[in-house]
């Protein structure tokens, strides 16, 4: 399935020279049912979530641009800048491509949404210089991260929607499941790093 990351504007009159983008990794990650936390894993609900995501290669917006891994080789986010600069009254459009996802026949798992964490950049700083003239945070708030979003969280979403049918135990309609990226992981993901070198923040 084809998907896009979507760069709305820029920072005020600023305009937007890349993007960062996180995809919860299912390993540390909140994950909640109908509201509820769940204790389990998320194979409890998806059996092959881990290397789903995958950047499509395209310099429609930006140059360069790059996938993020984690120690077995699973995609976990990428990252798109340089080149020309989008400009700030304008939207862009950053490809990826979903697999298919496979949720667990015996779950009651009607839908499993992943809360994906973006930050748009319009200026490269350190994280001593965040603010809304630098960067743009769709992101999840109250974390404890430099990414935070102030205020009600503003993370993009990517759901999975069932297509089997469910169990007879699990009723009519089954239950909503949440996946949202942990703190440590935001904090391990969210850098860019080009060649070997973090290039964001500074």
């Amino acid at each position: 399935m084809s998907n896009n990351v979507v760069i709305g504007h820029g920072c005020g009159e600023r305009n937007a020279i890349g993007t960062s983008v996180v995809f919860p990794d299912g390993v540390d990650s909140t994950i909640t049912v109908d509201g509820q936390p769940h204790a389990g894993a998320l194979t409890d609900f998806v059996q092959n979530w881990g290397n789903l995501n995958q950047k499509v290669y395209s310099k429609a917006v930006f140059t360069f641009q790059g996938e993020k891994l984690d120690a077995s080789d699973n995609v976990v986010g990428f990252w798109a800048g340089g080149g020309d600069s989008l400009p700030h009254d304008m939207s862009g459009f950053i490809p990826f491509r979903t697999s298919a996802a496979i949720i667990e026949p015996e779950s009651c798992a009607a839908s499993v949404k992943f809360h994906v964490s973006i930050v748009d950049i319009c200026e490269i700083t350190p994280v001593s210089g965040f603010s809304d003239e630098t960067i743009n945070r769709w992101t999840l708030a109250g974390l404890g991260t430099p990414y935070d979003r102030v205020g009600e969280d503003g993370a993009a979403s990517l759901t999975i929607t069932r297509t089997s049918a469910l169990p007879a135990s699990c009723g009519a309609t089954g239950v909503a499941v949440e996946v949202k990226p942990s703190a440590a992981q935001i904090n391990r993901d969210m850098p860019i790093k080009l060649d070997g070198n973090q290039v964001w923040p500074q």
